[in-house]
Formats: C-alpha cells, structure tokens, sequence
C-alpha cells in the first residue's frame, strides 16, 4: 500500500501538501489554492532577503524626478545580479528590469515585478509536482492532479502574495491553513 506520490516529492512540506491536494479528491479547489499559496508565501520568505528586496524597491521606486539618468535603475539592477543568492533573486530582479522596459515607472514596476516573480515560482512549482506524478503515479491519475492544479491558480492571491513580499502597507496576512478536528467540520454541504 502506497502513501501516495506525493510523498517521495523532494519539495518543502508546504508544497508536498499542494501536492498531496491536488492528488486526492477529497480536496476542493480553494484548499488546493490555500495550500498553494502557502507554499508559495513560504518560498517567498525562504528566498528573497530583506535586504535585496528593499534594494531593488528603491532602484525601481527612484526619486520623484528622475531628471536625465533615466536609464540609471535599469543598469543599477543589471549590476545587482551579482549580488542575488537564489533563483527567486534573480527573478525579481529581471522582472523589475522588464517592468522598466516596459515603460511602467514607480509602484507599478515594482508590483509587476513582485507578481511575475511570485507567478513565476508557483508556475515553477506546479511543474515540478507534476513531473514527479509523471514519474510515480499513473498517467491517468497524474493528468487529473495537473488538471486541479490549474483549477486551483484562480484562488490563488498572486497579488497579495507580491505585496507581502515587498512588505506594503496593505499587504494581507499570511493565510493559515484551516484544521478539521471533528466530525461537525466536516465538507460543506
């Protein structure tokens, strides 16, 4: 008897939960989306320093007037590259330089740039789960887990993941998951 595929995943216990929902059916869309987006929130904190966040916020973000270096941030975060120690780093910091390039200036770049960086790792993240079903589980069984999880990437708040990840204002809480514990917490009718 097997626990599963989803338990050989060589993933954090954030995303062997996704995928473990995703997996079975006693799973509903938003439970697949709140385990995603946890796993998501999770790496977010995991790979990207404070430090490197608050750097590219103020290349990105600048003086009110920019005055006649307005190609400054874009070789500014060329140059931070170096200084980037993950995979997510570096991500943040070429989405922020394609912000720029295209044109969006201030909090939007930035914002863009936060969001693609999250959507990048929940893509990333949801591919490999379905490779390793690929691999483990039967090929039915394993094009319904990668169905649910495009089901579930419409629950997930990519934007209020980005805000917290530049630490704003109006960022939402980090979601908790929600425990069943008795036989009255059971599926919804």
């Amino acid at each position: 008897m097997s626990d599963g595929p989803y338990r050989s995943l060589p993933m954090s216990p954030k995303w062997k939960q996704a995928a473990k929902r995703a997996y079975l059916s006693s799973f509903s869309a938003p439970e697949i989306s709140e385990a995603l987006q946890q796993a998501v929130e999770r790496d977010c904190r995991a790979e990207l320093s404070a430090g490197l966040v608050r750097r590219v916020t103020a290349l990105v973000i600048g003086p009110e007037n920019p005055g006649l270096f307005r190609d400054l941030p874009t070789a500014d975060l060329n140059a931070l590259h170096r200084d980037c120690s993950s995979t997510m780093e570096h991500g943040l910091v070429s989405n922020a330089i394609d912000a720029l390039q295209d044109g969006l200036r201030g909090q939007p770049a930035l914002q863009r740039a936060a969001e693609s960086s999250v959507s990048d790792r929940l893509l990333a993240g949801s591919r490999q789960i379905e490779e390793h079903m690929h691999r483990e589980a039967p090929d039915q069984r394993a094009r319904t887990t990668r169905s649910r999880l495009q089901d579930a990437y419409g629950g997930v708040d990519v934007s209020g993941v980005a805000r917290s990840l530049l630490r704003a204002p109006d960022a939402p809480t980090r979601t908790a998951t929600v425990v069943y514990s008795g036989l009255d917490d059971g599926v919804p009718f």
